[in-house]
């Protein structure tokens, strides 16, 4: 398939860019009408016709791509777990807002003691029996009012906010994973529209060169003038080898984010005009991105949750009212006077009050940790703000920069074109040398490679400014 978009690639730049008509009789390369000049192909049909001759039909889209990308993430899926993280904090403090339930079941060896002998006038003596074995239920059922208003309650409502920070924090490596993916896709594109070029960029070297040996054969040209042609078609060679390496490492990363062994191919007709971009102003773009930046959202609502734990660290120093209800179902029951073998049931009801203070200076401390943690956090949310706005700023004339070099190329190829034509009709009637042939050919192959950057570039350009503003791109 790869060999197909070469071969494909190859053949259409050779017929709207007239490269292979490299020598100077004009003698046209396979498959090619040698009727047909260069001039007679408009730049702007070259550059769609090249752009085109990238597409395979039922190929991988750059959607695709990225849907793939987003499925097989582990950065994603690390992401998606601080959700259930959430959902557990919650949980957990959702449990400190309701009366506590303690039962206990015990067996209990009781040391033997000597209980007094009582004579009672009418009954004689009296003694109290010493048991030693207690088997014995409890149920106690407690109610912590400082614990559940001024500790747990705050904890619970940063448990909840912390759920909503964490789906924010999805969102944004969604972004940034959808973006990853996007950008390997053009890279892709960028390297195998490099080989291509490459390629066809040595087949025009090689034809050069026997043209040049048959004009030293015939004392036409000077030998400094083959030495010239061979060193083109070596560096020509390199340029191969560089562009097939950097083809296979964008092909690995790509493969490597779809976590697929399957070789790409380009679904995309770069040839086509790019819509969906965004077309507000600068200023309004930067108000977007302050009010729907899922990473900036998620800021903002960890400060929240900052704030809430800060007023539950604080609850937790003051002094614990509590309310408890206890039934104890026991034999013997110690309560049962005088002890007798056989099970009784006995209850209570207290209300409590505790304070720790141990407890409150390691709470003031917890308070104090959390309020560094606070400021930290308004700090990164300032810092976080500045980067959105770079990043706007970069999006934005990015993308000015990019529709720019759409037209700034294909006027370039217009004139590389047109600049070629005149130097070989100089070439062939002994104005010029080989070597202003070669320049004229190297322009007109590097407007070529231009007009792909650009039409790459805009693609890239549109899906930064789209992450820039919060938008998936």
């Amino acid at each position: 398939m790869i060999t197909h978009r070469y071969t494909v690639f190859i053949g259409v730049v050779g017929i709207v860019l007239g490269l292979g008509a490299v020598r100077a009789y004009a003698q046209a390369p396979p498959g090619v009408d040698d009727s047909q000049s260069p001039a007679d192909v408009p730049a702007g049909d070259a550059a769609t016709e090249g752009l085109r001759s990238l597409y395979v039909p039922g190929g991988l889209s750059p959607d695709r791509a990225v849907q793939a990308v987003i499925g097989t993430s582990p950065d994603l899926k690390r992401t998606k777990a601080l959700l259930e993280q959430a959902k557990g904090g919650a949980l957990q403090a959702m449990s400190a807002l309701v009366p506590q339930l303690e039962l206990i079941g015990r067996y209990t060896r009781l040391s033997p003691v000597d209980n007094p002998t009582f004579e009672i006038p009418g009954l004689g003596a009296l003694t109290f029996p010493s048991l030693t074995k207690q088997t014995a239920t409890d149920a106690t059922l407690s109610y912590s009012f400082t614990r559940s208003l001024a500790e747990a309650m705050p904890a619970y409502r940063a448990a909840k906010k912390s759920k909503a920070a964490a789906g924010y924090q999805i969102q944004a490596e969604l972004n940034d994973v959808a973006f990853d993916g996007r950008r390997a896709y053009y890279e892709y594109a960028r390297a195998e529209a490099g080989l291509a070029v490459a390629n066809f960029a040595l087949e025009a070297a090689v034809s050069q060169r026997e043209e040049t040996e048959a004009l030293v054969g015939a004392g036409s040209a000077a030998r400094v003038d083959l030495m010239r042609v061979r060193a083109q078609e070596e560096a020509a060679r390199v340029a191969v080898e560089q562009a097939k390496l950097g083809a296979q490492v964008a092909a690995r990363a790509l493969q490597t984010l779809m976590h697929t062994e399957e070789l790409p191919s380009l679904g995309e007709d770069l040839s086509e005009e790019v819509t969906g971009i965004p077309t507000e102003t600068e200023k309004t773009l930067l108000e977007r991105a302050y009010q729907d930046r899922p990473d900036l959202l998620a800021l903002l609502k960890y400060i929240e949750v900052t704030e809430h734990q800060l007023k539950s660290a604080k609850g937790g120093g003051a002094p614990d009212v509590l309310a408890r209800g206890s039934v104890q179902y026991s034999n013997p029951n110690l309560r049962v006077v005088p002890q007798q073998q056989r099970f009784e049931s006995t209850w209570e009801v207290s209300a409590v009050i505790r304070w720790t203070p141990n407890g409150t200076v390691a709470a003031s401390g917890r308070a104090h940790e959390i309020r560094a943690a606070l400021q930290q956090a308004e700090a990164d949310t300032q810092l976080m703000r500045d980067a959105i706005r770079v990043e706007v700023a970069q999006g934005y004339h990015g993308m000015l920069a990019a529709r720019s070099a759409i037209e700034s190329s294909r006027l370039g190829l217009e004139a590389a074109r047109e600049g070629y034509r005149v130097t070989r009709e100089q070439l062939q009637a002994g104005i010029v040398n080989t070597t202003t042939l070669l320049q004229a050919q190297t322009e007109l192959i590097r407007a070529q490679v231009d007009v792909v950057e650009s039409a790459i570039g805009i693609r890239i350009a549109k899906a930064q400014l789209r992450r820039a503003i919060g938008e998936m791109p």
